[in-house]
């Protein structure tokens, strides 16, 4: 699984997330200040198969329906909180399959959200613990 990381997430949890397994990198610095449509084209053609980013608007602002792209939002941006929680983070992301949001939240609770046909479903995941900091 491919994973890239949006411009508003730490850089170093890349690393952190490859020592867990997955293949992910850094956000490409050509790809700075585009439209969340035209981004998740562009991690589309580029091969990655998820997004990681703390936009958690994105989830209500842009569909995925028929993408080959899974979007997973993070609570919060706080470089120590999120190197903390890799591996939460990484479990979460090994969820995310073409076309869904992601959403984890503060409080720990997370929610999956895509589409089944013509009709938006959306389930709760099993909670992590809470995120602090």
């Amino acid at each position: 699984m491919k994973v890239v990381l949006d411009e508003g997430v730490p850089r170093s949890l890349a690393g952190a997330l490859r020592a867990l397994g997955l293949d992910a990198a850094a956000f490409d610095p050509t790809w700075i200040g585009l439209r969340n449509g035209v981004l998740l084209r562009r991690v589309e053609a580029a091969g990655y198969s998820v997004l990681l980013t703390n936009d958690k608007n994105m989830a209500f602002q842009q569909s995925l329906k028929g993408a080959a792209v899974a979007v997973v939002a993070l609570p919060l941006n706080r470089r120590g909180v999120v190197l903390a929680r890799a591996a939460d983070i990484a479990e979460t992301i090994r969820r995310a399959s073409p076309g869904r949001h992601l959403l984890m939240n503060l409080d720990g609770t997370r929610t999956v959200r895509g589409f089944e046909g013509d009709t938006l479903v959306v389930a709760d995941l099993p909670p992590v613990p809470t995120f602090k900091g």
